[in-house]
This record gives C-alpha cells, sequence and structure tokens, in this order.
C-alpha cells in the first residue's frame, strides 16, 4: 500500500459543450435508464400521491390558462394561494402537492428543473398562510391526527372478530400492524419471503416503506389473545399461503376463497376502520391508528425511545415521534411539575 496520490493525464477533460453527438446519446441513455430504476424504488402510494398532485396542478394551469411546464415563483405562489383559500386544503396537503409538481417535472417527458427559490418563495408563503390562521385561531384544517389504537381498545376488537377466514385475516393484520408500528402502505406491501419464523416469534423485514427499510423482532406474547405471531400463524394457516413472492395480506372472495391479489393501502385502513365500528368504539380508527397506538403504548409502557424508534423506522430527533412521547410523559411525575405538588401542603 502505498501514501502516493494517482496520477492523471496532462490533457484537460473535455468539457460538456465538447461533447460529440454519440457521447450525448450515451448519457441521455443513461439518464433514462437511472430515471426509470429510480420510479421503481419509489412506493407505489408515493406515485399515486405523485400522479393525484399533477392532475390538480394541470387543472390550476387550465384555469390560469398557462401551460403546466410553467412552474415560476409567481405560478407556485398563485397555485398555493388557489389552494389555500379556494380548495380550502390542508397545510401538509399544500406542501406535498408542491413537492408532487416539482418532482413530476423533473421527470421525462418534461425535465424541467425548478428554480429552488420559486419552490422556497411558495413554502414561505405557505408558512404566512399557516402563522396567520394560527393567529385568528382558526380550525385546523384536514383530518388530523389518527386516533391510537390502545390496548384496550385493540383487545375490544380483536376479541369481537369473527371466527372465519376473513375475522383471520383482520385480527393479523390489526395485531401485527400494531407490533410492527406499520403505515398502511407498509402492510400492504408484506410479502410471505418478508416474514420469517424465529423459535422466538416473528422476524419482519418491512420493505416497502416511505422511510428507511427496517427489520422488526416480533417475540410471542404472554396473552394469546393479543398475540401477533399466533394471528399470522392462523390467517396464513387458514389461507393456505405458502407462496413468498405473493402479499401477506389478502384479498377474500364473498364465499370465503381467500385470492392470490394482495390488499391495498386504503382497504387495509378501510378494515382497521371497520373493526373499529363493528366493536362499538367511539373513535374512528383509520390506517396510521396501529402505528400510534404502539408507539403510545410503548412509551406508557417504559420503553426507551431508541427501542421504539428501532420498531417505527422513525429518524433520531423525530419531532413526530416526539408527538407521541409527549401524549404519554405530559402525566408523568418527571415531566408534569403539578403531579404530587399539592400533597406537599399535608
Amino acid at each position: 500500500m502505498t501514501d502516493s496520490l494517482p496520477t492523471f493525464p496532462d490533457e484537460s477533460p473535455l468539457l460538456p459543450d465538447q461533447y460529440d453527438p454519440d457521447l450525448r446519446a450515451r448519457l441521455a441513455t443513461l439518464d433514462a435508464a437511472s430515471d426509470t430504476h429510480a420510479d421503481d424504488q419509489r412506493p407505489d402510494n408515493t406515485r399515486r400521491a405523485y400522479a393525484a398532485d399533477w392532475k390538480v396542478w394541470q387543472r390550476f394551469c387550465a384555469q390560469l390558462e398557462v401551460p403546466p411546464t410553467a412552474a415560476t415563483r409567481g405560478t407556485l405562489r398563485a397555485f398555493v394561494k388557489w389552494l389555500w383559500e379556494y380548495e380550502r386544503s390542508a397545510y401538509s396537503t399544500i406542501d406535498r402537492r408542491l413537492a408532487g409538481v416539482v418532482v413530476t417535472l423533473r421527470r421525462p417527458p418534461y425535465r424541467v428543473l425548478v428554480d429552488p427559490d420559486a419552490t422556497a418563495a411558495a413554502r414561505e408563503l405557505l408558512k404566512d398562510y399557516r402563522r396567520q390562521a394560527e393567529a385568528a385561531e382558526e380550525p385546523a384544517r384536514g383530518r388530523g391526527k389518527a386516533p391510537a389504537l390502545t390496548l384496550p381498545k385493540l383487545r375490544l376488537i380483536v376479541s369481537l372478530c369473527s371466527t372465519d377466514v376473513f375475522g383471520l385475516r383482520d385480527r393479523a393484520l390489526l395485531l401485527l400492524g400494531f407490533a410492527i408500528a406499520a403505515r398502511r402502505a407498509e402492510l400492504a406491501g408484506l410479502r410471505l419471503r418478508n416474514i420469517h419464523d424465529d423459535d422466538r416469534g416473528l422476524v419482519v423485514d418491512v420493505r416497502v416503506t416511505k422511510t428507511r427499510p427496517r427489520t422488526v423482532a416480533v417475540p410471542l406474547q404472554d396473552v394469546p389473545d393479543l398475540c401477533p405471531v399466533r394471528a399470522w400463524h392462523a390467517w396464513q394457516t387458514e389461507a393456505g399461503i405458502t407462496d413468498p413472492d405473493l402479499h401477506a395480506f389478502r384479498q377474500i372472495h364473498h364465499t370465503g376463497k381467500v385470492q392470490p391479489k394482495g390488499l391495498t393501502p386504503g382497504r387495509i385502513g378501510d378494515l382497521i376502520t371497520a373493526a373499529g365500528l363493528r366493536a362499538g368504539v367511539e373513535e374512528m380508527f383509520t390506517g396510521h391508528s396501529v402505528r400510534s397506538g404502539f408507539a403510545t403504548e410503548a412509551r406508557r409502557a417504559g420503553k426507551d425511545r431508541q427501542a421504539i424508534a428501532k420498531v417505527t423506522g422513525h429518524a433520531d430527533g423525530s419531532k413526530v415521534l416526539d408527538g407521541y412521547m409527549q401524549l404519554v410523559d405530559q402525566w408523568g411525575e418527571k415531566d408534569n411539575a403539578l403531579v404530587g405538588l399539592m400533597a406537599l401542603e399535608e
């Protein structure tokens, strides 16, 4: 091994305007292939969201009578104003629609690079709108946070799942979704090859995710009715799931025949909502409720923040995870200065 640096030829490298047609063609081919590969890695739900964002942008541009490729500072700010004042969209929705437009324009067939300053100006206007709304004490827009599916409610809901193939699927979906703190799309993306048996439970590889892939060890539980491992095995056996490349959670024909086709994220959310309604629970649980429920209950049980984040996949310092922590910690003796305070006078 040597510390000497590699040597290069004395001649200067070609500059882009000196490329010959053959080189330009090869680079263009590489660009197209890389775009296709990058798009293939993007989760299906993200692609669907971006497609929906683009349709909204096209509708806006038609009203403004400008081409959809005209993403300038003025048009992007006007888009934000239109979404906020006329469409009454939520802050997070508008922010994502901006991202969807910029990403779509960057890709074929448009290949338009939007000026980052223009995007920043549009987002700054959006922040101003939100500050003004908060100052005026306007009601929050959007559906708000999904209610957490806590353990008492989870126990009630799964106890009322039927014992047929439909109930076995819903029970496994709820309990395994809670155990791995799953988003709807993550449950929809699970294949049999992602769920591995272990003497101590299951090892679940969450590959289809909006953030980083993660692996979650799901241990056997002492309470059989709340055990995701037993629930998964019961559903797998009843459904006859053996093909490693097919979805873990499948559609079921009304006759009870399990279909090869997997559930969509939207359908998984509907099943979780329906299970709560059948149990007579007041909260309207959604697909995100099992994820927030896990984080809330894990913190309530005194689990370490890093251990929770390992299951949820949250990054270090995540504000979303902070929110789960605060919901529980606000009643703790360590974090609430009022706890036990009045007893000091006795």
